[in-house]
């Protein structure tokens, strides 16, 4: 019994000792390399969250080089000297001139999705039968849900605008009936019947 517990502690010590250093996520750092004269270099894990982390290292560098951040547009270096120009030389590595001491490294991850910018109005052109002639107006609409008038008796054939989402997140106040609105080109649908407009409204 006591020869089975001690068995069972050295492989508990075993387990511990043996357990794995934690390694950072690839997605929250990147190794970097600098490279100096004659073959010198040394590397260092630097955060992509825009921290600055020291070299350590006096070492001149001439060359900084990584597989998984662009240096150049990603990171900032500081030296003892001026700021450094970073010259691609070949994938992944940049040439560092002057060649110098880096004393800091700081970089930032790549936006996988970048933040989608909703505007806060779009502005409709609304068109008559004969835009060429004059026969249009445009209305800037906030995105707010508020209905705005035209302030215009012009027979409406024609909507332009940016805003793709137009048949579907903005409302229109028709003279008549309620129109369709069918698209004929890219930004563009067509009105029917056509008719006057007294007011719209649209939302994000």
């Amino acid at each position: 019994m006591q020869y089975s517990s001690i068995l069972s502690i050295v492989a508990l010590v075993s387990t511990v000792v043996a357990a794995p250093a934690p390694i950072p996520e690839p997605s929250k750092y990147a190794t970097v390399i600098f490279h100096g004269a004659a073959g010198a270099q040394y590397s260092v894990v630097v955060p992509l969250d825009g921290a600055e982390t020291p070299t350590n290292n006096v070492l001149s560098i001439s060359s900084v080089s990584s597989d998984i951040v662009n240096v150049k547009e990603q990171c900032v270096l500081k030296t003892v000297d001026q700021p450094p120009v970073l010259v691609a030389q070949g994938a992944g590595t940049w040439t560092v001139g002057p060649p110098q001491t880096v004393k800091t490294i700081s970089c930032k991850g790549k936006d996988v999705n970048p933040p989608i910018i909703i505007p806060s109005s779009i502005s409709i052109e609304f068109d008559g039968a004969d835009p060429t002639l004059g026969a249009k107006y445009t209305v800037n609409v906030p995105l707010n849900g508020v209905q705005v008038p035209t302030n215009n008796a012009l027979s409406i054939s024609t909507l332009v605008s940016t805003f793709d989402a137009l048949p579907s997140k903005c409302t229109f106040d028709y003279v008549d009936r309620p129109a369709a609105l069918v698209l004929i080109a890219p930004g563009k649908w067509s009105v029917g019947p056509p008719q006057t407009i007294k007011a719209v409204s649209c939302v994000a």
